[in-house]
């Protein structure tokens, strides 16, 4: 078999090969090809980025030796290993997570939500995963689903502070809202009797409620909140460096092309949310 590598000017790379044999054609196109866009970084200034996140699980979780784990951040090693940057992770709260990737240039923020209202205020890398939104109460409470936004407003519900759930709530009006700092906090408080609601996907309120050790069993949906219906994303802070951001951007379009976010998605058992109603 004969290999021959054939580098463009700029940042392409064209790979061909020669042989009898198309299925190793194939498998050494498919391992050329990550490589060749490695390598189209390998004149980029390599940075160490200050990244911003919470525990989230499954997105975000610690591992057992300290260290953070979980789907997203192992998308996030996936994506710096092909641009050659070094993630300086911090695990702070949420809201000053937040503020730090508003207000600071180069700071990457994941898992965030990628709404209307925040669209314009970041530079969105890529989606982690689509997500449908609930107001959740447990089954000892309530036996049937409600019809109406205005029927949820008198119950007392617990948020994020600002998570998405908790700028949306606000700005439907809602006033007995009890504000948490950590994510998993509102499903302790629904679970102890503290709150009667709470306001989020599937796969994290009881993914949070199953690492607490209650039952996921014991949830209800009570109604859903189409209008938070969006993705969790990876972003940067609008006043970053325009090359980071396309280096950046290009990178996650290939975790997805080559098929590695895919891959990733199997391991931890993560599925988009599709349908609408529920």
């Amino acid at each position: 078999m004969l290999i021959i590598v054939v580098l463009s000017s700029g940042f392409n790379c064209r790979v061909f090969l020669i042989s009898n044999r198309p299925t190793l054609v194939g498998k050494l196109l498919k391992l050329a090809s990550i490589y060749a866009f490695v390598f189209s970084f390998q004149f980029a200034y390599a940075e160490k980025i200050t990244v911003v996140t919470e525990y989230l699980p499954p997105f975000q979780q610690p591992n057992d030796d300290g260290s953070l784990g979980g789907y997203a951040t192992e998308v996030l090693h996936a994506l710096f290993a092909l641009t050659g940057d070094e993630a300086d992770i911090q695990v702070i709260p949420w809201a000053r997570a937040y503020d730090k990737a508003l207000k600071e240039p180069n700071v990457l923020i994941y898992s965030i939500a990628h709404t209307k209202e925040r669209a314009r205020l970041f530079h969105w890398i890529g989606a982690l995963r689509y997500e449908n939104f609930y107001f959740w109460g447990l089954k000892t409470k309530f036996t049937q689903p409600f019809q109406a936004l205005s029927e949820l407003k008198a119950i007392s519900i617990a948020a994020p502070n600002g998570h998405n759930s908790d700028e949306y709530l606000t700005s439907q009006g809602f006033t007995n809202i009890y504000r948490v700092v950590k994510s998993d906090q509102q499903v302790q408080m629904l679970y102890h009797n503290r709150v009667d609601m709470v306001l989020g996907n599937s796969l994290i309120i009881k993914s949070q409620a199953q690492a607490l050790g209650y039952s996921p069993e014991l949830l209800i949906k009570l109604m859903p909140a189409y209008e938070l219906n969006n993705s969790l994303d990876i972003a940067l802070s609008k006043s970053s460096d325009p090359n980071l951001v396309k280096r950046l951007q290009k990178a996650f379009r290939h975790l997805i092309g080559s098929g590695k976010l895919a891959e990733i998605k199997a391991k931890w058992s993560i599925a988009d949310d599709l349908a609408q109603v529920y």
